[in-house]
């Protein structure tokens, strides 16, 4: 026996050139590489929207309405759009805990079809932007808003136009200020006139 004898490393050894070393490898690297492969695609194919932190308000004291606006920030169409307009409750409960009732408020144009993708870059500067949406509510959300104990949720729920996975995006408001006065800008902006 050699008393110089070193051990041979794990790399060098026979058993990874043999059938089942070759097997355990091969199903190794296959497992990762498509569950990264699978982390791609539910990360890049997945919808993507901007809902505006603020919401409009138009008209006068009698008869105004209130604007919300968001815009699909995905370079791939969705569709089968429903946006829910909620007025949220908060219920104390005791210890600073609280619990939110959920009472739905009317919204126009709530369900839509379909929405296009964003441009690329060098397409941006066309004057329609069919990839930005506001929607409508005659609810009275001032009232709502100027009680310390009430918020209004708004809830868009979207599919990928080309994988067909689903997103659910929601803004909270929770305050007067949250409230302008005016239109929002056109395009992808969030910003009023």
């Amino acid at each position: 026996m050699n008393p110089m004898h070193v051990p041979i490393p794990w790399y060098e050894s026979a058993y990874w050139s043999s059938f089942w070393g070759q097997f355990w490898v091969g199903t190794i690297g296959g497992i990762f590489s498509a569950f990264l492969f699978l982390l791609i695609v539910l990360y890049v194919f997945k919808p993507a929207i901007n809902i505006a932190p603020f919401l409009c308000k138009v008209g006068s004291q009698t008869q105004s309405y209130y604007i919300f606006k968001f815009v699909n920030k995905s370079y791939f169409a969705a569709h089968e759009i429903e946006v829910r307009l909620y007025k949220i409750r908060k219920i104390p409960m005791g210890s600073g805990r609280y619990n939110n009732e959920h009472e739905p408020l009317t919204i126009k144009n709530g369900d839509i079809s379909h929405i296009p993708e964003r441009p690329f870059w060098w397409w941006q500067r066309r004057i329609d932007h069919p990839y930005c949406v506001i929607v409508r509510s005659f609810d009275n959300l001032n009232e709502i808003l100027a009680d310390d104990m009430n918020a209004i949720l708004l809830r868009v729920s979207l599919k990928h136009g080309l994988t067909g996975l689903s997103a659910v995006v929601e803004q909270e408001y929770g305050n007067v200020g949250d409230i302008r006065m005016g239109k929002f800008k056109p395009g992808p902006i969030f910003d009023n006139i």
